[in-house]
């Protein structure tokens, strides 16, 4: 994978991760104390937590290396911005599926069910995104 797409995948995980967060974040807030999905979503929450942290150290790493090939003028350095650069749709579609996947599985009332649910909803705009983009040029 080159650095661009590796940037806009690392990228838009992050997005997807921090959508998540705050959803469930704010499903949290609105329990009652000693509600027993307090525990779950708060376990939930320091686990995606703990993959921004991730995605955002891959993220510097990945914007150093691109920056190195823009300063010395390599052929590998990307040519358009994160937002430019477009996931390939197949990568979109076979993300959404294994979201969709999970949700079917899903407890409900669960902090997986909430999970799922944001991400398949991020992941289904993803998608419209990237095909207007392809659509636009065609």
């Amino acid at each position: 994978m080159n650095t661009a797409n590796a940037l806009r995948e690392t990228s838009d995980a992050l997005l997807r991760d921090l959508d998540v967060l705050v959803t469930l974040e704010e499903e949290k807030r609105s329990l009652e104390p000693g509600d027993p999905r307090l525990i779950e979503l708060a376990e939930r929450i320091q686990e995606i937590a703990g993959r921004i942290l991730d995605g955002s150290t891959r993220q510097h790493e990945l914007t150093r290396v691109v920056n190195a090939q823009v300063d010395s003028g390599s052929r590998l350095a990307p040519e358009a911005s994160i937002e430019e650069t477009v996931r390939p749709i197949h990568a979109i579609l076979a993300d959404w599926r294994d979201a969709e996947r999970r949700a079917i599985v899903a407890e409900p009332g669960s902090a997986d069910e909430a999970e799922t649910a944001a991400l398949v909803g991020r992941l289904r705009h993803e998608y419209r995104e990237a095909q207007q983009k392809a659509s636009s040029e065609r």
